[in-house]
């Protein structure tokens, strides 16, 4: 994958090439990330998953309000 990402950065100008470099740096340490994430213990799977469901729940609570 990051192969055919990094052919097409190098067909296009230089101008662009900036921001899909950002982009591919963030896939590459979100991936990373949970490369790291999947050989934690079980428990502090759990943990990270009720962080997860408290955030959630969280969000659905909240009220955007534009002004």
């Amino acid at each position: 994958m990051h192969l055919q990402i990094d052919k097409v950065m190098a067909a296009e100008p230089s101008n662009n090439r900036k921001d899909n470099s950002s982009v591919t740096l963030n896939e590459r340490s979100e991936k990373e990330r949970l490369i790291e994430n999947v050989y934690r213990p079980d428990i502090e799977k759990l943990h990270l998953f009720t962080q997860m469901l408290r955030v959630n729940s969280l969000f659905k609570k909240a009220k955007v309000v534009h002004k």
